[in-house]
């Protein structure tokens, strides 16, 4: 727990980065990836110190300003902060430390992927929506419970491998990108192929999945479509908060 720091002098690039972190909260929660106060997303901090990551205690949706974060070295020293910080930091932390081209990440607890992360068998793609996986996301089998070891984080993020995205057993999932903008687009797509793959299961009929060849031609080039999606779920979340979406948060929640 971290009380009453002082707050730290935001740089431009910071602020550019942590203004993109707080639209991707609010756009998640708005997506089905909100559970209650649960859930959190970081980006690398643009001067090499640490990350920033949401603060605990408040939901997706009210993330509001700059103060909703921590800037937290990845060994865990927090450097600023108000409130308390997530103790899942180390899944974020060991991922940034062994990616070096990943620079925002996401943990979240959706439902279509909280059911797949339970499932023995792989995600297959069922539909369109697994244009940014090239092959079935990694699932982390270590544990079921909390990861709030920087141990436990490393084992997790080796199994991430060189993917963008993976599911921790029986717990939730994790979407990275090498931006905020491609994680959120990583996260969004995870979600949606969950869905097609849960529904498609869970039908009588006899179905087929691409093949290799078929499924490497959907994802090249995706790459373009990043700040086209992001720009598209910006606008979807200007209208939701222009209507008052009650699951969006008009002003800052004081810290519990």
């Amino acid at each position: 727990m971290i009380e009453n720091l002082t707050p730290p002098t935001l740089s431009a690039e910071v602020k550019r980065e942590l203004d993109k972190l707080i639209k991707l909260c609010r756009i998640l929660e708005i997506e089905g990836h909100g559970d209650r106060t649960l859930g959190f997303a970081s980006v690398r901090d643009p001067h090499g110190k640490g990350m920033w990551i949401k603060r605990s205690y408040i939901s997706l949706g009210e993330v509001f300003d700059y103060q909703d974060f921590f800037n937290i070295g990845l060994d865990g020293t927090i450097y600023s902060g108000e409130g308390r910080c997530h103790g899942e930091w180390p899944i974020h932390a060991a991922i940034f430390d062994a990616r070096k081209d990943i620079n925002a990440a996401i943990h979240t607890h959706p439902l279509y992927g909280c059911v797949v992360s339970s499932s023995v068998e792989p995600m297959r793609p069922a539909g369109y929506q697994q244009i940014f996986f090239p092959k079935p996301p990694p699932r982390y089998e270590g544990s079921s419970e909390l990861i709030v070891k920087l141990e436990t984080g490393r084992e997790a993020a080796t199994i991430l491998d060189d993917s963008y995205c993976m599911f921790l057993r029986n717990h939730g999932v994790v979407a990275c990108g090498t931006s905020v903008e491609h994680a959120l687009v990583i996260a969004t797509a995870q979600e949606a192929a969950c869905e097609e793959f849960v529904k498609t299961s869970s039908t009588r009929f006899e179905w087929s999945y691409p093949s290799d060849d078929e499924q490497a031609l959907k994802i090249k080039g995706q790459e373009r479509n990043v700040p086209v999606f992001w720009e598209y779920y910006c606008r979807k979340l200007e209208r939701a908060e222009a209507i008052g979406d009650p699951l969006l948060s008009t002003h800052r929640v004081e810290n519990t």
